[in-house]
C-alpha cells in the first residue's frame, strides 16, 4: 500500500480495489502532518568582547544559518540577527531567528603602577561609566583614596545596567620618599621678600640632611649644618653674595641609605 508522498495535513480517502476489479466503499482517514520544532528563545544580549554560543534543541537531520553555515552550533560575538532553518527526516522544515544585542563594557582606568606616602594619599578614579562599584578594599565608591605605604595591589570592578563588568588593577609600590624631593631651580634673593632664600621643605623629613653649593669651577660656596635649618640666601659663607649664576648643589641626605641628590639651583636678581 502507497501512501505517497504526503506532507500537508488534511483527509485522506481510501478505495480498495480487488484483483478480480471490484471496489469497495472509500474509507476516509485524518492525517496530521508535524514538522519540527524550532525555538531560538527571546532576544538576548552579551557584552562587548565576549560572545554566545546557539545550541538548539531538536532532532534535526541538517542546518542552514543566515551565513551559509551548516553546523549544530552557532557562535557570535557580533549584534545582528542569527537566523537558522532546520530539516528533519523528513524533508520539513522550521525556521526561527534571534535579535543579539552586544552592550558596551565600562571603561576603567587606574592610572600606571605607582607609589604612595602616608601623608600625601592617593586617589584612584574608577571612571563614570559604572552603576556599581566593587573595590579590593571593600570600597564601593567611584572613587578612594589609598594612604597605606608598602606594596600592595588594589582592583576594582564595574558594572553597568546591561550587566557588563569592566575593571582594573594598579601596583602601588612602596613609598619612595626620595620622590618627595623636588628643590626649586631659581632664587632671587634681592630683598623684596619673594622668593629669597632657597626652601627645602622636603628636607624636613631628613633631619640629618647637608647641603653643598658649589660655583661653576667646583669651588665650594656655601654649606648647610645638619637638618637644613637655615636656608640658603644667595650668599657665601662669608655673608658675601653669590654672582648671578647657576650652581651646582649636592644634597646628602644622611639617613643610612647612601642616596644623596644633585641638581643645580640658579641666582637671579
Amino acid at each position: 500500500m502507497d501512501w505517497g508522498d504526503q506532507q500537508v495535513s488534511g483527509i485522506l480517502e481510501l478505495t480498495e480495489i480487488s484483483v478480480n476489479g471490484c471496489i469497495s466503499s472509500p474509507i476516509s482517514i485524518q492525517v496530521e502532518v508535524t514538522g519540527p520544532e524550532l525555538d531560538l528563545g527571546e532576544n538576548t544580549g552579551i557584552c562587548s568582547g565576549t560572545s554566545i554560543t546557539i545550541d538548539p534543541d531538536g532532532d534535526y537531520t541538517s542546518y542552514l544559518w543566515q551565513d551559509g553555515s551548516t553546523e549544530p552550533v552557532y557562535t557570535t560575538d557580533q549584534e545582528g540577527w542569527v537566523i537558522l532553518e532546520v530539516w528533519d527526516e523528513f524533508s520539513c522544515n522550521a525556521k526561527d531567528s534571534v535579535y543579539v544585542t552586544v552592550y558596551e563594557v565600562p571603561f576603567v582606568d587606574l592610572g600606571p603602577d605607582t607609589s604612595v606616602c602616608v601623608d600625601e594619599g592617593l586617589v584612584l578614579d574608577a571612571g563614570t561609566d559604572g552603576d556599581s562599584y566593587m573595590w579590593s578594599t571593600g570600597d564601593v565608591s567611584q572613587q578612594i583614596t589609598i594612604y597605606e605605604d608598602g606594596n600592595q595591589e588594589i582592583w576594582v570592578e564595574v558594572g553597568n545596567s546591561d550587566g557588563c563588568v569592566g575593571g582594573d588593577t594598579v601596583f602601588i609600590a612602596e613609598c619612595d620618599i626620595y620622590q618627595l624631593f623636588d628643590p626649586p631651580t631659581a632664587i632671587t634673593p634681592n630683598g623684596d621678600g619673594v622668593n629669597d632664600v632657597w626652601n627645602l621643605y622636603a628636607l624636613q623629613e631628613f633631619p640629618q640632611a647637608e647641603v653643598e653649593i658649589y660655583d661653576q669651577w667646583g669651588t665650594l660656596v656655601w654649606k648647610s649644618e645638619p637638618g637644613y635649618p637655615q636656608p640658603w640666601d644667595g650668599n657665601k659663607m662669608d655673608g658675601r653674595p653669590v654672582p648671578v649664576d647657576s650652581y651646582h648643589f649636592v644634597v646628602f641626605f644622611n639617613d643610612g641609605s647612601d642616596k644623596n641628590y644633585v641638581g643645580y639651583v640658579t641666582v637671579i636678581k
